[in-house]
């Protein structure tokens, strides 16, 4: 920020020495007054003895010289009196510009920043002894006034003339390359002359901004006063370049701000891109194996063979899209990962259904023998993700016959290797080779292939979020990934992840479904939202041996238990008003257990939900979770 001209140490001890300086004088007029006196007395002895020339001629000359020394004592007094109170006013002005700064330090929006402004250019008036004061910034080349600012009290807008008197001075001074640091008008000049001098009633000052416009300030004074001094104008034109740079910091520091905040904004809106289109990526991967399996299950079946293992693939990979969900739903709640020993083999051996459903012209030629010793902390689905992702992109990179090596071992590594993505540290890995037969990487889009959205199969539909989601997946399991292509071989991933000694834990452990615990004819009331969605979670709850009583709308529901009391009472969300409570269920209710079916973005009625002890079930809502939702819910009541 410009401040105004601070006062330095050396000018406080000139002022000091100054004033030592005047009191000797003062002093020494005083002595030299005494010696007149004396001298006075001296002549009169003289004159008794006839002698008084030379005593007359000496006092006359004391007497003349110690009223010089005491007018120039006096002189100089005056002087100092006015040089200290310009250095007062400066110190003013100072602390004046200070408080301004502090004041637009604040975080204002445009409304309170034009408050605060009227507060300040008020404080301005009333330092300068004025009553009304505008300030008017001027673009020079049409001399069209952009913005204004007012105190409390203000006067008319700015005469043509005067603006053009301030736009000649500074067009001038641009071509003599002469831009001083201000500009002063006297508007209202009086020609009558007091004892103080001519003087005024209305002043203007101009200032260069820093984005080359003209600031202009009007004031005015309730009674004339004395004509602005050289020292005054300086002070009065220092005071509005401070002001100006004060608000332009402050304009700089607001629009950083909001480009910071623009930028926050497009960075989320990047990663909520990048997030769907990696769900949207994974899910097609299990939307072709779900598509391949319905098929060859369909087929069987109108040639009477048996669709049970076509079946029970689907449902794997239906459970495969659930653990996704749930991935995502465990990203929003910012929680861990679960993460359990498993054998890499294992997983990749039980991934190889799904990537022969879900990519029919591959062949995949995996050796895969069995090998305990290749064990890792991770998830199977994570690890398949990592090989389906390989695989596809292999798959859309390769020409011709399509062919896919895989390969698991366990190496150990002594030194530090530099790998395609970061450094390999010593230490155990399992290690997973997937090569292909295709055309390979070009050397100046190898470094970019783990960027999201970064494709060169875009014509052909590619998404560039293939190799992204593999690498976020290697990352968040502390592996590392070495890539190596040749145009004419093909190209090779070899993943690295950090070897396990724990004891591995089955793969069917992850995917088995869990017993299902039947009721006893309970009565439940459901309320569902849509007639198709409300019959099917019916024949769910009858399947459970419960017995269910649907509704589509909560006025029927409410009817019906002002008469009914029920064992439990189910609600999907999506079916209460805009402002129904948790309070308003517990109410219908009247002692009943609650399930609460939950979707996005209705967190404050699943926490006051919660706080009043209803069970929550999140969708999508399988049997196995609707019935173990249940089952925890009639416990609570008995």
């Amino acid at each position: 920020m410009t401040t105004l001209p601070s006062v330095p140490t050396t000018l406080t001890r000139f002022i000091f020495v100054d004033n030592s300086l005047r009191i000797l004088v003062c002093i020494s007029g005083a002595f030299f007054l005494a010696y007149f006196a004396s001298c006075g007395g001296v002549m009169a002895g003289c004159r008794a003895w006839g002698i008084t020339d030379r005593f007359s001629l000496a006092g006359a000359v004391f007497a003349f010289a110690s009223l010089c020394l005491c007018a120039y004592a006096s002189w100089l007094t005056f002087s100092g009196m006015r040089q200290a109170t310009s250095i007062k006013r400066l110190l003013d002005g100072q602390s004046l510009l200070h408080r301004f700064a502090q004041a637009f330090d604040e975080t204002l929006n445009r409304d309170e920043f034009t408050v605060v402004a009227t507060r300040v250019l008020s404080e301005f008036a009333f330092y300068f002894g004025a009553d009304a004061l505008r300030v008017e910034i001027v673009e020079p080349r049409t001399g069209v006034t952009i913005e204004e600012y007012l105190s409390a009290q203000f006067p008319p807008p700015l005469a043509p003339e005067v603006k053009a008197h301030f736009l000649t001075r500074v067009s001038a001074s641009q071509t003599t390359e002469d831009q001083s640091a201000g500009y002063f008008l006297d508007i209202a000049n009086s020609n009558f002359k007091s004892f103080t001098g001519r003087q005024t009633t209305t002043v203007a000052a101009a200032v260069l901004t820093p984005l080359g416009r003209i600031a202009i300030m009007l004031l005015t004074f309730p009674k004339p006063r004395r004509t602005f001094r050289q020292d005054e104008v300086s002070l009065l034109c220092s005071s509005l370049s401070g002001l100006i740079q004060t608000a332009s910091d402050h304009c700089k520091r607001r629009n950083r701000e909001d480009l910071e905040r623009r930028l926050r904004h497009a960075e989320r809106v990047q990663a909520v891109g990048t997030l769907a289109g990696g769900i949207a990526h994974e899910f097609n991967n299990i939307l072709g194996a779900l598509l391949g399996y319905g098929e060859m299950a369909l087929q069987r079946s109108q040639e009477g063979g048996q669709v049970e293992p076509y079946l029970a693939e689907m449902m794997s990979t239906a459970r495969r899209a659930e653990y996704i969900v749930n991935q995502i739903l465990t990203l929003s709640r910012n929680r861990e990962q679960e993460r359990r020993p498993i054998n890499l083999v294992e997983a990749i051996r039980d991934a190889l259904p799904l990537i022969s459903a879900s990519l029919p012209l591959l062949e995949v030629n995996a050796r895969l023998e069995p090998d305990e010793d290749c064990k890792l902390l991770g998830h199977p689905v994570e690890l398949q993700q990592v090989v389906m992702n390989l695989c596809k992109n292999a798959a859309e990179a390769s020409r011709g016959e399509i062919r896919v090596d895989i390969n698991v071992d366990v190496v150990v590594i002594k030194d530090v290797q530099s790998l395609s993505l970061g450094l390999l540290q010593p230490g155990k890995y399992v290690r997973v080779r997937i090569a292909d037969n295709g055309t390979g990487i070009s050397p100046d889009a190898l470094p970019h292939i783990f960027e999201p959205f970064f494709t060169t199969k875009a014509a052909t539909g590619g998404t560039g979020l293939g190799l992204s989601a593999v690498h976020g997946l290697v990352t968040a399991m502390d592996g590392r990934i070495n890539v190596e292509s040749d145009c004419a071989k093909g190209t090779s991933f070899e993943v690295y992840f950090p070897h396990s000694t724990l004891l591995p834990t089955p793969i069917n452990q992850f995917f088995e479904t869990p017993k299902v615990t039947l009721g006893n004819g309970q009565l439940i009331a459901l309320l569902k939202p849509h007639a198709r969605d409300l019959a099917m979670h019916e024949e769910k709850i009858a399947a459970l041996g419960y017995e269910p009583v649907g509704f589509l709308a909560i006025g029927a529901m409410e009817e019906w238990l002002s008469t009914q009391t029920p064992d439990l009472i189910i609600i999907d969300i999506r079916s209460l008003p805009p402002r129904y409570t948790a309070c308003d269920i517990a109410s219908m209710a009247r002692g009943a257990s609650v399930v609460l079916i939950s979707h996005a973005g209705n967190e404050d009625m699943l926490s006051a939900a919660i706080a009043l002890r209803f069970n929550v079930l999140r969708e999508p809502l399988s049997t196995s979770a609707l019935a173990e939702g249940i089952r925890e819910a009639l416990m609570r009541t008995e």
